[in-house]
């Protein structure tokens, strides 16, 4: 039986999936890099900074603001297709349930009345890594 306790973490460890985001073999957890994002409800596009964390990317605009997403793909395939799926002022806690404050879009420099309306693809972003 000794073996089979040694033998049996070992193989869980070779299973598990990997949580990190990759692109193009590499882990970028953590890092800080610079990136257009594309917000689907307002039609704008910011350069801002993204940092990659599990299946999640916190956005880092030039005024302070921050907005954290989730990502829709954990490995990155195409670094000028990265989607994901977060409110302003929202913060995921998986991939049903967020929490947070409620935010317009103003800040955002956005003051068209339509955008106020219900829109199917508020909250989808985009982003394109520079």
């Amino acid at each position: 039986m000794k073996p089979l306790g040694l033998v049996l973490p070992i193989f869980l460890m070779l299973v598990t999936p990997a949580i990190a985001v990759e692109f193009k073999g590499q882990n970028i957890d953590g890092q800080k890099l610079p990136a257009r994002a594309y917000y689907y409800a307002t039609g704008g596009v910011y350069k801002v900074q993204v940092r990659f964390h599990k299946k999640r990317a916190t956005i880092y605009f030039d005024d302070g603001n921050q907005t954290t997403i989730q990502l829709n793909q954990q490995v990155i395939t195409d670094s000028n297709n990265i989607e994901g799926f977060g409110k302003l002022g929202q913060y995921p806690l998986n991939g049903i349930f967020s929490v947070g404050l409620v935010y317009d879009d103003n800040w955002l420099g956005n003051s068209d009345s339509q955008s106020q309306q219900s829109n199917p693809l508020s909250g989808l972003w985009k982003i394109s890594l520079e």
